[in-house]
């Protein structure tokens, strides 16, 4: 540590308990109480050095008697720099160092020890030893800087504060950067991310140390980083590692009770991230969110950190999503409503978007615009898909809650159908969930049969995929209009591959059915028969040796798996296939 020293003589001070005495041959004149402190001093070496003690004690001395006493409570680091300003007005040899050199300086202007009033004064020699050792060093000013909390009116005032920010911004921004030195996590989540290369070590070189400073400082040193145009992405890992480094380790107390700075700290992290997309994690933003809300943060934060998050939705995980609910027996795990919300953020953003470019008369700027808002809009529809096979095994989720969240993105807003025979056909909104809703009952069994229908209604039928087709066939849970209508879509697949081989004849015949399959889907007259029955009619059929239609076959293969199908039901169907 830097220090410089003042005066010459030495011994001139003698402090007893409490009691500092000056050691001169002349006797005390002026007895001035600092705190619990009391010095006994003289008139003129204080007098000579300021103007302010000069009408202090002019003020309390009278002339029947030459002696004075007065209390100073209030000045700028108390007790230790009165000290060091009455022994500088007798010349006794003091050190100025980077941690006292900044409430000495405000104790200097406290007592207006300037200049012109005395050459070579306590101001211009703390200035100097500031503005020339202290400002020109990292170390050192990250020191003085932590030495202003405690005269922080007088640093402020003073531009202090700002001086010590300033030169630790320019220093950071000159820095010698270019590979990052350590990863950052916030909750366990990696967040780092490569920035731009400047000039030698890594780019995090700072952090450690910006970590020792209070959460108001802090604040000050990012916004002055941005003022500056400082790299935001290493910006939005300073602030992470600051968080990381301040956030309490311990876990809430038996009541769910958390600490209350850990609120604030949170609360104050989000505003200072950068606002710019992509400097900032969305894994770190979701992370965020879930304590924001375990934390029962204002909501300010939270609508902050739902739009920041819904901004970059695309690029979540079905994990990241998984946002815990506060506690409560009768809630669902996750915090479904959040989820909701962020996904109407997303689309709302999006279309924003797409509002501005459709303004600009660049043609190959819109195709650009248009083909990034399809495959984040597409991106999102599988992750809400995914979200959603997931919390639906959850028993306390309820129905209008897993409606709402199928329908927060609309079928037109979803990219088309890249292929059934690929398999990547979109159920509509969470066909996987609707399964777990109601497959074998194992998650809702109490599911009533208007209640099936309004999820079914979630489903685009002609959006599955040959394997998801079968799997509704064989789902006996499921209302007969979604079996029927999926029935006939894998028909029509068949068709198409037919077709494709050059059985043009056969295609037909199967094409032809698909024709009726919402007027089949519609029939509200099925009755139940034994399986056996049906078993029956269709050896009947084999014996006879009857040659059938290719779609004859598909549709007794697939009533075969139902066992819920009358004879006379069959027999209508294959009616109409035959045409």
């Amino acid at each position: 540590m830097t220090t410089v020293v003042l005066g010459s003589k030495t011994g001139i001070f003698r402090l007893n308990k409490t009691t500092w005495r000056c050691m001169t041959e002349l006797e005390s004149d002026v007895l001035i109480e600092v705190e619990d402190f009391s010095f006994f001093l003289h008139k003129f070496p204080l007098i000579n050095a300021s103007p302010v003690l000069q009408k202090i004690i002019s003020k309390f001395s009278s002339d029947e008697d030459r002696d004075c006493a007065f209390a100073l409570d209030d000045i700028p680091g108390g007790v230790h720099s009165f000290e060091l300003i009455a022994k500088f007005c007798y010349g006794e040899k003091i050190e100025l160092t980077t941690s006292n050199v900044v409430p000495l300086i405000c104790a200097a202007n406290y007592f207006d020890m300037n200049e012109d009033y005395l050459k070579g004064n306590l101001i211009f020699q703390t200035e100097t030893f500031f503005s020339n050792e202290v400002l020109s060093n990292w170390k050192e000013c990250i020191v003085a800087l932590l030495s202003c909390e405690h005269v922080l009116h007088y640093a402020e005032e003073l531009d202090i504060a700002s001086s010590c920010l300033n030169s630790l911004s320019s220093k950071v921004a000159d820095g010698k950067a270019s590979y990052l030195r350590n990863e950052i996590s916030w909750n366990g989540i990696a967040c780092m991310k490569e920035t731009k290369n400047l000039s030698g070590s890594g780019l995090d070189w700072w952090h450690d140390d910006i970590c020792s400073l209070n959460l108001y400082f802090f604040k000050r040193f990012i916004e002055v980083l941005n003022a500056k145009g400082h790299d935001p992405v290493d910006i939005s890992n300073a602030v992470i590692y600051y968080a990381r480094n301040h956030r309490s380790k311990e876990n809430p107390n038996s009541t769910g009770n958390w600490s209350v700075d850990e609120r604030i700290l949170l609360e104050e992290i989000v505003e200072l991230l950068p606002v710019q997309n992509g400097a900032t994690s969305i894994k770190v933003f979701l992370s965020m969110l879930s304590a924001s809300i375990m934390l029962n943060t204002n909501e300010t934060c939270i609508e902050t950190l739902e739009k920041r998050v819904g901004s970059q939705l695309h690029e979540a995980t079905v994990e990241g999503l998984l946002v815990l609910n506060s506690r409560g027996a009768d809630k669902a795990v996750y915090n479904v409503d959040c989820v909701e919300r962020l996904i109407k953020q997303f689309m709302e953003q999006n279309l924003h978007i797409n509002e501005i470019t459709c303004n600009s008369p660049n043609e190959e700027r819109l195709m650009e615009a248009d083909s990034l808002q399809r495959g984040r809009i597409g991106a999102v529809a599988k992750l809400v898909d995914k979200y959603l096979a997931k919390v639906a095994q959850d028993e306390n989720l309820m129905l209008q809650q897993f409606l709402a969240l199928g329908s927060a993105i609309p079928t037109s807003a979803r990219p088309s159908n890249q292929g059934r025979s690929q398999g990547r056909g979109l159920s509509g909104l969470g066909l996987p969930t609707f399964f777990n809703f109601t497959k074998n009952h194992k998650y809702h069994p109490q599911l009533s049969d208007e209640q099936k229908e309004k999820l079914c209604q979630l489903i685009d039928v002609q959006r599955l995929s040959r394997d998801l087709c079968r799997d509704v066939a064989q789902n006996e849970n499921l209302p007969i209009r979604v079996i029927v209508k999926a029935l006939f879509c894998e028909m029509l697949d068949l068709k198409r591959t037919l077709a494709s081989s050059g059985d043009d004849n056969t295609g037909t015949d199967v094409g032809n059915a698909t024709e009726n399959s919402d007027n089949l889907a519609d029939e509200k007259d099925v009755v139940v028969a034994p399986s056996s029955g049906l078993q029956k009619e269709h050896k009947n059929s084999e014996a006879k040796k009857t040659k059938t239609s290719l779609g004859e076959k598909v549709m007794c293969r697939f009533l075969m798996t139902r066992n819920i199908w009358s004879v006379r039901k069959v027999k209508a169907l294959l009616a109409q296939t035959r045409h």
